[in-house]
């Protein structure tokens, strides 16, 4: 894996599997040569799906564009059929850098958590490039939102506590949702969960001083799950003419709203996961500065020497890791705690005497219903 820029090198882990990878030829390319051999049938991937959450109950549905054209949305449903009181709706935007890919991919984790929440999911078959470059799958993206939040109900969920999850393309469309979402009046989701997502297109290019852009970008060329090289030639099929140019938005390409102070104010609490050994990590790293510049709630986790898409390479640590984090702030969002329980606990360790000297603890344990001591 030889590279000309010095970098953050791969965990032990994920360096011996991407070896063995590389001693078994590799992972196919991607490029005008082997795209259709890399997408996958959408019949294969639902079996997949189905092999992995063999109890999942699945309802189809459509959705008619202003084409005349329909999109497919698959609803998953718990397996006996009960959704919670107040249950959340997860709308999961499948990866595959905008250009392969379909509903059924990446959607065994959303699967998982709306069974621990009680909810339901929405996949929608959003198209792609280069068929259907930008913003084809953004306008999809923004009607399925739409489509979640008019028949939530329907499948007895809250309509206001949609959460959006997406990895890497899906990823980048989700934050593009979000932003388009805001501005155009959209359905406000509660929140976003955003695994490695891939935001700028001008991630690749080269900068005035004739070096790639960012760091990242030229520190992993060739290897990972996602190399720079394949992240450039998805940009150029989204974005056809127009890639790294002034016309861009942030509708089309979240990553551009970081060069804006404001653009990124107003949206939802956002989750932002990346690996530290990846192209996509600076791009992540910005957007989530941006978030705190303009005011907004993000949470970033960027792990050490992880690839891309890293829980499929380190079954361990980074995949119990993510999980953890993802579930956590999941909670959090979903089921929030009342912070006066976190006060009680503060007053009793007695580590600000201040407070205590108010004598606000009993107070706080009447309210709770906690014995006093």
């Amino acid at each position: 894996m030889p590279t000309s820029s010095p970098r953050p090198p791969y965990e032990p882990a994920t360096a011996l599997v991407l070896q063995r990878l590389e001693e078994a030829g590799g992972i196919p390319p991607l490029n005008d040569a082997t795209l259709a051999s890399r997408r996958i049938p959408v019949a294969a991937r639902r079996d997949a799906y189905l092999a992995a959450c063999p109890d999942a109950r699945l309802r189809e549905e459509a959705l008619l564009r202003d084409d005349g054209t329909t999109m497919p949305l698959t609803v998953v449903l718990p397996p006996d059929g009960a959704v919670q009181p107040g249950a959340p709706l997860l709308l999961s935007i499948h990866g595959g850098g905008r250009v392969m890919g379909c509903r059924f991919d990446d959607l065994a984790a959303p699967t998982a958590w709306a069974r621990r929440f009680g909810g339901v999911v929405v996949a929608p078959e959003y198209r792609l490039a280069p068929e259907h470059p930008a913003p084809a799958a953004g306008e999809d993206c923004l009607a399925a939102l739409t489509w979640a939040a008019d028949h939530a109900a329907d499948y007895g969920a809250d309509p206001g506590r949609i959460v959006v999850v997406g990895p890497s393309g899906g990823g980048g469309l989700a934050a593009c949702l979000a932003l388009a979402a805001r501005d155009r009046g959209g359905p406000r989701a509660l929140g976003y969960l955003l695994d490695y997502p891939m935001l700028d297109d001008r991630t690749g290019l080269v900068g005035p001083d004739g070096a790639v852009q960012p760091p990242s970008a030229r520190q992993y060329p060739d290897d990972g799950l996602w190399p720079a090289h394949w992240n450039d030639w998805a940009w150029e099929q989204i974005l056809p003419g127009r890639r790294g140019g002034a016309a861009v938005s942030a509708h089309e390409a979240a990553g551009r709203a970081v060069d804006q102070p404001g653009a990124l104010a107003g949206l939802p609490p956002i989750f932002l996961s990346v690996a530290g050994a990846e192209t996509f990590r600076d791009e992540v790293v910005a957007f989530a500065a941006a978030l705190w510049r303009d005011g907004g709630d993000c949470e970033l986790h960027v792990w050490p020497g992880a690839t891309h898409a890293m829980e499929h390479v380190s079954a361990t640590w980074l995949r119990d890791g993510l999980e953890a984090a993802r579930l956590s702030w999941l909670t959090r969002l979903l089921r929030p705690e009342d912070p006066r329980i976190n006060l009680a606990r503060v007053v009793g360790e007695g580590t600000f005497p201040m407070i205590a000297a108010n004598d606000c603890g009993g107070e706080l344990d009447d309210e709770l219903g906690r014995p006093q001591p």
